[in-house]
């Protein structure tokens, strides 16, 4: 007999004795923990409006092997429907749900026994259900590539989205965030589809969307310098002039090489403000530049700008 062969065969003979094993154990009876996740259906026109565990910890006992099958099993949890019951009792402060409640609205295999549920009751309050709009929060973490930069501003669709929800909580809510988009090491520009956060899924009945489109622009960075940009002096008394020198600096940027490219001239600004305190107190000044967001102002040419005020 070849060694490939006694290896086959000692391979099966090992496979066949754990899967002896394995069945003579998984026909066991076991307690187990597990956490499963809780849903609850409203009463048509209420609304959760209170946090409520995203899943229930509870001890089961049954033979092994449904236990196990019950960890890949989508339809089990908790699954408490009130849509029928009187609204008068959940307009009333808190309705608890006790631990009857909950084994009553058990999803599991009918040979699995439901031992323990903690908590053993729920405390949820309920106000009525409304609509509201409210923008969408983009919550990013992305890191460009290194002699890269994101330029201009996130482009997202929709930039709003309907919710219907509790009362109480959407009086107070100002914007739906979506999950985090982590991308880094980014070299180009992209567009992604991204999920809106499910951390309110108790309290939100509905959203018009489940996801967003957002578009990020990735360029090269580069750096261009502007001449001639004019110093304009703010806050100045109508009695008083003052005389720049010179009137007019070079301005170098930095920022996406497409970017630079295309800005115009006029949206990059020089200014002075007057202040009779500090200016009395000076013999030069140094401008504020104001740029396109986005845009890193590096530096001007001259850096500081010699000055006389004079009365009219």
């Amino acid at each position: 007999m070849g060694l490939a062969r006694r290896i086959g065969i000692l391979s099966a003979a090992i496979f066949f004795a754990l899967l002896l094993w394995s069945y003579v154990h998984l026909s066991s009876s076991y307690e187990v923990d597990m956490d499963l996740p809780l849903e609850i259906t409203s009463p048509t026109g209420f609304a959760v409006a209170t946090e409520l565990p995203e899943r229930i910890h509870a001890r089961f006992s049954g033979i092994g092997w449904r236990l196990m099958l019950m960890n890949f099993r989508r339809n089990s949890g908790f699954k408490l429907d009130l849509s029928e019951r009187d609204t008068k009792e959940l307009t009333i402060g808190k309705f608890f749900i006790t631990k009857e409640d909950l084994a009553a609205s058990s999803t599991i295999p009918s040979e699995v026994k439901l031992v323990k549920i903690i908590p053993d009751s729920l405390g949820i309050q309920f106000s009525r259900e409304m609509t509201k709009r409210v923008p969408v929060d983009l919550r990013l973490d992305i890191t460009p590539a290194s002699g890269y930069a994101i330029v201009g501003d996130p482009l997202i669709s929709p930039v709003q989205i309907t919710v219907k929800g509790s009362s109480i909580m959407l009086d107070s809510l100002r914007a739906f965030p979506t999950k985090i988009l982590k991308i880094h090491n980014v070299r180009e520009s992209f567009t992604k589809t991204l999920e809106l956060s499910d951390t309110l899924k108790d309290e939100i009945t509905s959203r018009s969307v489940a996801t967003i489109t957002v578009h990020i622009g990735i360029e090269a960075i580069a750096e261009r310098t502007f001449k001639d940009i004019p110093v304009s002096v703010e806050a100045l008394p109508l009695n008083r002039d003052l005389l720049l020198s010179p009137g007019s600096l070079a301005v170098t940027l930095r920022g996406g090489v497409d970017q630079l490219a295309k800005l115009d001239p006029m949206t990059v600004h020089a200014k002075v403000i007057y202040d009779a305190l500090r200016f009395d107190s000076l013999s030069v000044i140094k401008p504020i530049i104001e740029a396109p967001k986005g845009i890193e102002v590096l530096s001007t040419e001259p850096a500081e700008l010699k000055f006389v005020v004079r009365k009219k």
